[in-house]
């Protein structure tokens, strides 16, 4: 008995499935193929005629490789329905990242002819690297899914090296500058808005999509129940971003005997009839009139997450008002001490030497 029939079937020389009948036309390609000189492997094993061999074989045998495709025609053909069920503001992304970083270059090039070497170099020339990052992210998308749907059969994805992350510090109000700035809204039209933006830790749209019926006014709960973003000129309204980010938030008291002045009977959102472009023109130019302190509306979430850290606010408990799906983001993102606590650590180090 010989030792290899103690072996599993992937080490022993057994008999393989049956392999399965090739499709119309295919037995005569093989038969062409076994002419040109290119023939099983010995020891009958599965064998796929399509795989391992030179596409120039292939094409001599009659093969139509799949490949053949340019990356044109399969982003037309295959990758955009594929995408369908994106956000519009997530599609008009990539839609920028393709016509101006993706299609200049690869484009016109056969799926099979984009290699590692020059996906790095034409990485390297990214202007930013957060473009790098973005442009980097779509054409993995588009490689992937051609691996995944068998028009391409390798995937240089896996070998290339993605381009670093950018160092996201964004401008941020402190807690006396947040003060300041409520008092400066202080019976404007977008107060209510302001005041779940900055006391909430809302989302741009999160904050944008509220409706009065979203907040109980006698226990302070807010239900982050959809978003309103502004997309090429028109409202889209959107779900939640993530499973975590349908969630309930409280307000502090002072919001919410606030919101209960300004409310009187109001109903709808509470940007009232104005729509997400008009918000951020009239914030802004509220903000250069009256001198008050100014960040970008997706910065006053960063505000409330940093202030809250600062004041001793658990990251756990940040992270879940937040909506995150992981702490991780909240602590790479948020949790950056002030100078006065970094100042006090220094103190105690400094104590705990000196009084050795």
């Amino acid at each position: 008995m010989p030792w290899t029939s103690a072996l599993p079937y992937r080490h022993a020389r057994a008999s393989p499935p049956a392999m399965p009948p090739p499709k119309k036309g295919m037995s005569q390609s093989i038969s062409d193929c076994s002419q040109s000189g290119i023939d099983e492997p010995p020891d009958n094993r599965w064998w796929n005629p399509t795989r391992g061999i030179h596409r120039k074989a292939l094409r001599a045998c009659g093969f139509s490789r799949s490949e053949e495709l340019i990356l044109n025609e399969f982003v037309d053909a295959k990758w955009r329905p594929s995408c369908a069920a994106l956000r519009e503001c997530t599609m008009v992304g990539y839609e920028s990242a393709l016509r101006l970083h993706i299609l200049p270059v690869f484009g016109e090039m056969k799926l099979d002819d984009i290699d590692v070497q020059g996906v790095e170099a034409w990485i390297a020339g990214m202007p930013s690297r957060g473009a790098a990052r973005k442009a980097w992210s779509v054409l993995r998308s588009i490689l992937r899914k051609a691996v995944r749907w068998g028009d391409l059969e390798r995937d240089i994805t896996l070998r290339v090296q993605s381009p670093k992350r950018c160092n996201y510090h964004p401008a941020v109000l402190n807690s006396h500058q947040i003060r300041t700035l409520l008092q400066g809204f202080y019976n404007h039209p977008l107060e209510a808005w302001l005041i779940c933006s900055v006391t909430l830790g809302l989302r741009t749209e999160e904050a944008l999509g509220l409706e009065w019926t979203d907040i109980n006014l006698r226990d302070g709960h807010v239900s982050i129940e959809r978003g309103l973003q502004w997309v090429g000129g028109h409202e889209v309204i959107v779900d939640p971003k993530t499973n975590l980010s349908r969630r309930t938030v409280i307000l502090p008291r002072f919001a919410v005997k606030r919101l209960r002045q300004i409310r009187h009977g109001r109903k709808g959102r509470i940007i009232g009839d104005l729509n997400p472009n008009q918000v951020a023109r009239r914030y802004r130019t509220r903000c250069r009139k009256n001198n008050l302190p100014w960040v970008p509306r997706r910065n006053l979430r960063h505000s409330w997450a940093t202030t809250a850290l600062a004041a001793g606010v658990d990251v756990a408990i940040v992270s879940r008002a937040l909506g995150h799906s992981d702490i991780s983001t909240t602590a790479r993102y948020y949790l950056r001490p002030e100078l006065s606590v970094l100042r006090d650590a220094q103190k105690l180090w400094e104590h705990s030497i000196m009084a050795s």
